[in-house]
């Protein structure tokens, strides 16, 4: 008779107890699933050109997007110019301006590190005027804006079609077709307020 029973007893207990596992498992949420604000902010750091691309798949990398606290971090603050490849996306290069309208340091993100760039002088190839070159050795940026006269404002920015070429060295040359945003410097505030 006990032999009956125990049978009984698993096919009615080992279902319930298969069940009873399942359930709690849909009252928790996986470590994956959760948003971590924190690391929707992190900063990429800054390295050189080349160990930023040191094991990159180089005939398939693009410019990453960036947020704004890697712009900041990689050429501060002040008058700047963003290249993005939708006129709703993030910037995938970014660029200091001064006074004059000469560009400064710029920055890209190569690979999940942001890259620092410098303007080109004349001596090193800098395009005709009303465009840019940015350099970190292998990589080359170049930035041609659509003809001044065109373009509008939006939200303090001048926004403006625009087209970029991204090289590194003699493996990659591509082009892309996008907006080149350009903000003056920011207004400063009163502390008093």
């Amino acid at each position: 008779m006990a032999g009956l029973f125990l049978p009984a007893v698993r096919r009615h207990l080992l279902p319930a107890l298969a069940l009873g596992l399942l359930a709690g498992c849909g009252d928790s949420a996986a470590p994956d699933d959760v948003v971590n604000p924190i690391r929707m902010h992190d900063v990429a750091r800054i390295l050189p050109a080349e160990q930023a691309l040191a094991g990159a798949h180089i005939p398939t990398l693009d410019p990453h997007t960036m947020n704004d606290a890697e712009i900041e971090k990689a050429i501060g603050t002040g008058s700047h110019c963003d290249f993005r490849y939708t006129s709703s996306g993030r910037p995938v290069l970014a660029f200091g301006v001064q006074p004059g309208g000469a560009p400064t340091r710029g920055v890209v993100k190569l690979n999940g590190s942001l890259v620092a760039l410098t303007p080109a002088s004349a001596t090193e190839g800098a395009k005709a005027s009303g465009s840019l070159l940015l350099l970190a050795d292998p990589v080359r940026i170049s930035v041609a804006p659509d003809a001044p006269g065109e373009g509008e404002d939006r939200e303090g920015a001048r926004h403006r079609e625009a087209s970029m070429i991204f090289e590194i060295g003699q493996n990659l040359q591509v082009g892309y077709r996008g907006y080149l945003d350009c903000m003056p410097e920011p207004q400063a505030t009163s502390a008093a307020q």
